[in-house]
């Protein structure tokens, strides 16, 4: 199978270009003409046939819905799998492409493919595929309603230079300008609280400080109206996870460390901790404050508090940002507060591509996006108590299919019914009756 974890660019780590031009079918726009089937068998066997077409399209009357099956030219093409006799391969530009004069015609690629796009001819029985007509597909010119478009795949890669910039200026701030102490940051007036360490001092002291609730509440109510945002913009540890995680190799987690509810069980266990014990016990140890605390030549090479930084790096060589999917109690406090939040990103719109794609899945740090759900050509519902609002997905979708939403708005994510994939068993194209 390909790798696309080392992928860092427009091209993967075996060269193959990765934002290939790409053809987008909008099931809201087609009217079922089948134009395009002909126009596809016109050009490439000079017959207007539509069992001989690369292009079928399917027409659900009693649902109203149509879809259009055609090769997506997949990141991880399941049919290059399992061909026996190699002859499906991707070029330099990242398109599938089958050797008519290789293939043995088993159909093994129709059965592998999740959306059955290797199209058996109903006369010769020969197996033929999409090739984008190299570059210059004539179903697209010839539909007439524009259902078909054709174009490089585009993504909003501007999003990584506000953030990274947030981070660096955030950076500066709480660990360089703004002085405190454990869990608490200062800047003249201004006060800055960490919930968690709030939460324990509450508990430990048994006392209530009200000139510190505000100061504690700023980053519950910027959870509430932008979720995790502290997490994947403003956290100092966060920022050198994303800064040396790129450079560790990843082993990946044995099963019995991927619980999520894990950090969940931390932040309980620091407040029953600190109750018990009568002090913070998580804050001198919280990678967060440790960073907020390194600031200085003596506090930087003497300060034992900074052991713990290295051990929380070294979880990187399990999965990225490990820290923060399993362990982190702040993060699992900022989750709670973005179970009920007012923001959302939803995969899944009429543009995304799905199994072809799977472009959100393998940039997501956290790894939230279900790759085996999109392989299965279902979008998934992200959970907001564990997405950290990176926005990592929208800005290397390049089909816009990642969009950030109000929790109010009625745009959920598609699932097969309402995208222009489905499904396809049988070996034949013959069109429906």
């Amino acid at each position: 199978m390909l790798n696309l974890n080392k992928r860092s660019s427009d091209r993967n780590s075996s060269g193959v270009k990765s934002n290939h031009p790409a053809l987008v079918f909008d099931p809201r726009l087609c009217t079922g003409c089948r134009t395009c089937e002909m126009v596809c068998a016109q050009s490439h066997f000079g017959t207007v046939s539509s069992g001989k077409a690369a292009i079928r399209s399917l027409c659900l009357e009693e649902q109203g819905k149509i879809f259009s099956i055609y090769c997506q030219h997949c990141q991880e093409p399941l049919c290059l799998e399992v061909c026996p006799v190699k002859a499906i391969s991707r070029n330099a530009e990242g398109l599938v492409c089958l050797d008519s004069k290789a293939c043995v015609d088993c159909g093994l690629c129709i059965a592998a493919c999740p959306e059955g796009a290797p199209l058996r001819d109903p006369e010769t029985h020969q197996v033929q595929k999409c090739d984008l007509c190299k570059g210059e597909p004539a179903c697209v010119a010839a539909c007439p309603s524009q259902a078909l478009r054709y174009g490089p795949a585009k993504s909003p890669s501007w999003i990584r230079f506000p953030r990274w910039a947030v981070q660096a200026v955030a950076f500066f701030l709480l660990v360089i300008v703004l002085v405190g102490t454990v869990c608490s940051l200062s800047l003249g007036d201004f006060n800055l609280t960490c919930p968690v360490g709030f939460l324990q001092e509450i508990v430990a002291s048994q006392t209530i400080i009200l000139a510190t609730i505000a100061s504690a509440l700023i980053l519950l109510v910027l959870t509430v109206f932008f979720g995790r945002v502290f997490c994947g913009w403003l956290c100092p540890f966060g920022f050198i996870l994303d800064l040396v995680g790129r450079f560790f190799p990843r082993f990946g987690n044995p099963k019995i460390l991927r619980a999520r509810q894990t950090k969940y069980s931390v932040l309980a266990a620091s407040i029953v901790g600190s109750a018990a014990v009568g002090h913070q016990v998580f804050c001198p140890v919280c990678p967060i404050g440790t960073v907020c605390r390194s600031y200085g030549v003596k506090d930087f090479f003497f300060g034992s508090g900074l052991a713990v930084i290295p051990v929380a790096l070294a979880l990187e060589i399990g999965e990225k940002r490990n820290w923060c999917r399993y362990l982190c109690p702040v993060g699992a406090l900022f989750g709670l507060m973005a179970k009920v939040g007012l923001m959302k990103v939803v995969i899944g719109a009429h543009q995304c591509k799905k199994f072809s794609c799977m472009e959100c899945a393998e940039v997501c740090p956290v790894g939230i996006v279900d790759k085996e759900m999109l392989r299965e050509g279902v979008s998934p519902a992200l959970s907001m108590a564990e997405c950290i609002m990176c926005l990592r997905c929208v800005e290397h979708c390049p089909y816009g299919a990642a969009k950030v939403r109000l929790k109010g708005q009625a745009v959920r994510p598609h699932g097969v019914e309402g995208f222009s994939v489905t499904p396809v068993t049988g070996t034949s194209r013959e069109p429906s009756s």
